[in-house]
């Protein structure tokens, strides 16, 4: 997209479900993209916080220090995870208060959306309101608190026990739950080429959004 051309989504709704950096060739632009696209659009274009959002954050303001992974520091998995030096030089302090500020669940139309799939979630808090919260707590926090939220947002393939997907629509709302994080050609054993839609499993109530665009997927938007 260049910079020159402008939403055009009139009164649809666009929600990015996370990890918009790493792995790919300008995250930071990605970021000023969809912070774009947001002012734009009026908030009709919205993102939740992914893992990668958040260690990204980590890596910029804790970089040295250690994580829960032995031996590992914050910038040290960053890079493990495809951490891309350029992005990391290219952050300014509004980027990093934008990543803090991204909400790490929201309910819209009847959706779930969340980043990861998990029910860890419901350890930061009992609404959304009370997640996003403790979340922007947590990533303006010490070391300590960023890695106990990374460990959540990290967290993955969980959704597929029932009593997992009935906590998080009993406690955020929504009837179905709708994720990324986990690519769907990892989980089907297939080439990313050939993911051009969405994964839905749970009896249909979840469904999966990772189109493993870093990995070659073609990508896809999905209509709900």
């Amino acid at each position: 997209m260049s910079g020159d051309e402008r939403w055009s989504g009139a009164d649809a709704r666009l929600w990015l479900l996370g990890d918009l950096t790493d792995r790919g060739p300008d995250g930071v632009g990605a970021i000023e993209l969809v912070r774009r696209l947001e002012r734009e659009s009026g908030e009709a274009v919205r993102c939740l916080l992914g893992n990668h959002e958040a260690l990204l954050l980590a890596a910029a303001r804790h970089g040295g220090e250690e994580t829960s992974v032995p031996g590992e520091t914050f910038y040290g998995l960053w890079e493990l995870n495809g951490g891309v030096e350029t992005d990391l030089r290219a952050l300014t302090p509004e980027h990093l208060a934008w990543i803090a500020t991204l909400p790490p669940l929201a309910v819209d139309g009847g959706s779930l959306l969340v980043h990861a799939d998990t029910p860890a979630y419901l350890g930061l808090g009992g609404t959304v309101e009370a997640v996003a919260r403790r979340a922007h707590t947590l990533l303006e926090g010490s070391a300590d608190e960023v890695d106990g939220l990374l460990v959540v947002l990290s967290d993955r393939m969980r959704l597929g026990d029932e009593a997992a997907v009935r906590s998080l629509l009993d406690a955020y709302g929504g009837s179905r739950i709708v994720h990324g994080h986990t690519p769907i050609a990892f989980v089907r054993g297939v080439d990313p080429r050939g993911v051009t839609g969405p994964l839905v499993y749970a009896d249909g109530v979840v469904t999966n959004v990772d189109h493993c665009l870093f990995a070659g997927g073609p990508g896809f938007v999905t209509r709900l």
